[in-house]
């Protein structure tokens, strides 16, 4: 799994590199349980801890995950989503498999579903996720690895990444960047992490012209989730949304080249972009981000 000799992981509370054994210096002791890497400090998983309860009830409400694994190309559910997504994952399928294997990180991995591709593809994958459960999150990829998938399950955040400079050659944040608390810190630590020569890619994560569409979309879903499920504003606004001026424009921060690649997203979809233009009222789009170092 390891490319070199040095330490992969770093220390979630003293950043520094991580030995497997002995433990830390400043004391911390690599956590593994049910297969899964803890690279969590304290703080941090109660940080976390609501926003993954509320983010679990509305997913077990909607019948995401559980028996609903073999995606994106038989979805036994959301077949609408399902539908553009799977023409996403196959423009990302022939990006990642021009790349040369190495380490490749599934950021949001959710239940692992991508994980098993980028290990298929001969690259040796790690899925990073907050969310540890059986149903839906990095405990639900136990099924792809009984099935022969080879893959490590790291419990992180990414802002910081827990992982030592310049060392993933492919970086894939798939319908997970909208959920970094800061963008541009987020995309910081992506660079930092990965090889020269080396690629990210951001797929399904929302993008609009103008801004107050997403806001518009994030006021409604606001409002949804505190009627249905009691869900403060707080929460439900971690899901966010990215305009086209102004990604351009945080980019500009960074030595990396980078480019938009618009998805045809299927007859349904467009419609539904065409007449939300017509009526003022525009929908997402979902280009795959590909940035190169």
């Amino acid at each position: 799994m390891n490319e070199s000799n040095d330490p992969l992981f770093l220390c979630p509370y003293c950043r520094r590199p991580l030995a497997v054994r002995p433990p830390c210096s400043c004391g911390f002791v690599l956590r593994e349980d049910d297969g899964i890497i803890d690279l969590m400090t304290e703080e941090e998983s109660a940080e976390v801890q609501s926003f993954v309860e509320a983010y679990e009830k509305v997913r077990s409400d909607e019948r995401w995950g559980a028996d609903d694994l073999d995606l994106p190309f038989h979805p036994l559910r959301h077949r609408d989503v399902w539908n553009v997504r799977r023409r996403t994952f196959r423009a990302f399928e022939r990006l990642a498999t021009k790349v040369k294997p190495g380490l490749a990180l599934d950021i949001g991995a959710g239940n692992c579903w991508m994980t098993r591709y980028l290990d298929r593809w001969g690259f040796d994958a790690i899925a990073v996720d907050i969310n540890t459960s059986r149903v839906d999150g990095l405990r639900a990829g136990q099924k792809f690895i009984d099935e022969g998938a080879r893959f490590l399950r790291v419990r992180s955040g990414i802002e910081p990444l827990p992982f030592a400079p310049e060392r993933i050659r492919l970086l894939a944040s798939n319908a997970s960047f909208h959920y970094a608390n800061d963008f541009r810190a987020a995309l910081s630590e992506f660079e930092r992490v990965l090889t020269p020569g080396g690629m990210i890619v951001i797929v399904d994560t929302p993008f609009y012209e103008h801004a107050a569409d997403g806001e518009r979309m994030i006021a409604e879903r606001v409002a949804h989730f505190r009627q249905k499920y009691g869900i403060p504003e707080a929460l439900a606004c971690r899901a966010r949304y990215l305009t086209f001026t102004g990604f351009a424009a945080m980019m500009r921060g960074f030595n990396l080249s980078w480019r938009l690649q618009p998805v045809w997203p299927g007859v349904r979809r467009k419609y539904e972009e065409i007449r939300g233009a017509i009526a003022r009222r525009r929908v997402a789009q979902f280009p795959m981000v590909v940035i190169e170092k």
